[in-house]
């Protein structure tokens, strides 16, 4: 198999796995946020795509001549790119869920810390974030990095192969017949984690600015001269600034678990697409 000089099995797979990466490259995090141009993007899934193309065949993970079964018709390429479609967006969609969890925390701190009213667009996320969550977002950036997330990521995807395949889809119902009720079970648990780890992150610091409030309270039964508003902004901000400060050591601990469960969510999640196949 020449890498330029493809025969038409050939091409109708190396295009289907051009698909899956096409779409990992636009949606994971880090790689996939806005702020990374979408040429850059289309030459790391060309890139990716050319390079462990000719691996996947020569260990027998995908078979190119499959593709004269499910690529001699228009539906069994449609149902075949569309599976690898759905593969690629649930595949990033897991991944992005761990920064999805450090943004949640972020924004809860900030609530606490009355940045509620001082909130900006994020690009990256599309929505409204607090600068708590953008400088926790930073932090994450950074944990990710350092250990290793973009090569768990990467793994995942190419690992992805091996339990999901390439191809099948066409003659096998189309991409519904992976849509299981344990997958989807899966995708709902994997989202719940987001709310419990998300609380679990912030809960140092929610739990001293907490009582702080419950300090504000009573002060402001006792001495109603006092401007308890301007003062528990302020004093809650720099006593939340403190305490991040303090705990980051902790955070960054958290984010590193986080991540390194990114690579098991993933390969869990194909598990269950490939059980219900």
């Amino acid at each position: 198999m020449s890498l330029f000089n493809f025969n038409m099995e050939e091409l109708l797979t190396f295009f289907a796995v051009l698909v899956r990466y096409s779409v990992l490259f636009s949606v994971l995090p880090f790689v996939g946020d806005n702020h990374v141009p979408a040429p850059v993007k289309i030459l790391l899934s060309l890139s990716a795509s050319m390079a462990l193309f000719p691996g996947l065949v020569a260990s027998g993970v995908i078979h190119p001549s499959d593709a004269s079964v499910w690529g001699a018709s228009v539906q069994g390429i449609i149902f075949t790119i569309g599976a690898e479609v759905i593969f690629a967006l649930i595949l990033g969609y897991v991944a992005r869920l761990a920064f999805e969890t450090i943004h949640f925390g972020g924004n809860l701190v900030g609530n606490f810390m009355g940045f509620g009213i001082a909130s900006t667009y994020d690009p990256n996320m599309q929505s409204q974030t607090q600068v708590v969550a953008e400088i926790q977002a930073a932090i994450g950036i950074l944990v990710f990095l350092a250990v290793d997330g973009h090569h768990l990521m990467i793994r995942a995807a190419l690992q992805s192969y091996q339990v999901v395949g390439l191809g099948g889809a066409g003659v096998a119902g189309g991409p519904s017949a992976y849509l299981n009720a344990g997958a989807v079970q899966r995708l709902g648990e994997l989202t719940a984690q987001v709310l419990r780890l998300g609380i679990e992150i912030s809960a140092p610091i929610a739990i001293v600015l907490f009582a702080l409030n419950i300090v504000f309270g009573i002060l402001a039964k006792a001495m109603p001269q006092l401007n308890i508003l301007i003062l528990s902004v302020t004093i809650s901000a720099l006593v939340g600034l403190i305490m991040m400060f303090l705990t980051i050591s902790e955070f960054q601990a958290a984010a590193g678990e986080i991540f390194a469960r990114m690579g098991t969510n993933m390969n869990a999640i194909l598990q269950s697409l490939a059980h219900g196949h």
